[in-house]
């Protein structure tokens, strides 16, 4: 009997041991952000960075990823589509690039011919986007 109550109970422990280890792995990184946080701070990092650092931490410490990406992409639509902040676009720009460099990996990874068809398009998309995002930097609309 207790062999079977030790069967029973194992998947229970590994579950709360993986709920936890999560917990401990983000609590780290909202741990980290809060020190590039004042690290920023004392740096004169722009306050824009600092906001989506905090809006990060805020995220992970809640287990609300969506608040970081609906205050990623407000920041980037109106500091840097409507009011044309360089700095906004530049960091929609480094973004882009690095989205667009996970794309092509994946795309190389890709088992069949669907997959990689509506990856082009996202990569095409982005190579747009990218497009546009470095003429506005250059002064041009």
């Amino acid at each position: 009997m207790a062999e079977e109550e030790k069967k029973e109970t194992a998947p229970e422990v590994q579950d709360d041991f993986g709920v936890y280890k999560a917990w401990l792995r983000k609590t780290h990184l909202t741990e980290q952000l809060q020190g590039e946080i004042v690290r920023g701070i004392k740096a004169g990092e722009s306050v824009q960075s600092l906001l989506l650092k905090c809006a990060k931490a805020l995220s992970l410490a809640t287990n609300n990823s969506v608040f970081y990406h609906e205050i990623e992409k407000e920041l980037f639509s109106v500091y840097g589509e409507a009011l044309g902040q360089p700095e906004s676009m530049e960091q929609e720009l480094e973004g882009a690039k690095a989205r667009l460099e996970k794309i092509k990996a994946a795309r190389e990874r890709a088992d069949t011919e669907v997959i990689r068809d509506d990856m082009l398009q996202a990569i095409r998309a982005h190579e747009q986007r990218i497009a546009y995002l470095e003429k506005r930097l250059a002064g041009g609309e």
